[in-house]
């Protein structure tokens, strides 16, 4: 695999390319990265992620792969070399998490354990945003699994991942979080017991024509109703007072 290192010497050579493929739209081309391991007996990790295969077309994609690597692996301490940049490599970072659920029964306290990343990735908006989906499902031991369901989505001009964070601050947040409240009440038993309550929510992605806020199994609802989301239009969060950044 190779060091993240190697990006810096392309820097000035992809820079001079970026203008011609952003002419012609070049767009990030995916070799999905599979990877498997079991003993048949008492632990099972399966990983897909999805690697862009032309990264080095321009430097955006770099920036985009680098991002979605460390974010796909941020619970895992991964190596740095000597200039303190992450090496990009997925094999190792298999291992470790495979050397993880093996220590897991190793340690006696559970007979079985599993792993399952499963990651995919879309364009949105004529092919100007670029988004991942990934489903991570895990059983270390206890009565019932975990299961996370987070979303990442870049801007392919800028390469900047949007932060949806700022829906949620101040009068318009107020808004946005009665929106989101009022749309979950109607479909989900909620522990929550209003808006003004309701917390962040740990994930959000863009759509063709609004924003989806994903809630996790126990961040606003009983682990029953499992992964929870809600989508509020452009048009919605626009008659409150929310700016969209991601409309040009």
């Amino acid at each position: 695999m190779r060091n993240f290192r190697f990006f810096v010497a392309f820097v000035t050579m992809v820079a001079l390319m970026s203008c011609t493929n952003i002419k012609k739209q070049v767009l990030p081309e995916f070799e999905p990265y599979h990877f498997v391991a079991s003993d048949g007996e008492t632990y099972n990790v399966e990983i897909t992620y999805q690697r862009i295969a032309n990264m080095w077309d321009r430097e955006v994609f770099a920036k985009i792969e680098w991002q979605n690597y460390s974010n796909s692996f941020e619970d895992y301490d991964a190596e740095c070399d000597d200039d303190g940049f992450i090496r990009m490599d997925l094999d190792a970072m298999a291992q470790r998490i495979v050397a993880e659920y093996a220590d897991y029964v190793a340690s006696d306290d559970v007979s079985r354990c599993s792993y399952t990343m499963d990651q995919t990735a879309f364009f949105l908006r004529d092919n100007t945003i670029l988004c991942y989906e990934t489903l991570v499902e895990s059983y270390a031991g206890g009565a019932h699994g975990v299961q996370t369901l987070w979303y990442e989505c870049f801007d392919l001009e800028s390469g900047s991942l949007y932060d949806f964070r700022y829906l949620f601050d101040g009068e318009c947040g107020d808004a946005v979080k009665a929106l989101i409240y009022n749309r979950l009440c109607d479909e989900y038993t909620l522990f929550v017991e209003d808006a003004a309550a309701l917390p962040m929510s740990s994930s959000a992605t863009l759509t063709e024509s609004g924003v989806v806020f994903i809630y996790q199994p126990y961040e606003v609802a009983p682990y029953s109703e499992g992964i929870i989301s809600v989508e509020i239009s452009d048009e919605e969060l626009s008659e409150v007072g929310a700016p969209l950044l991601w409309v040009l």
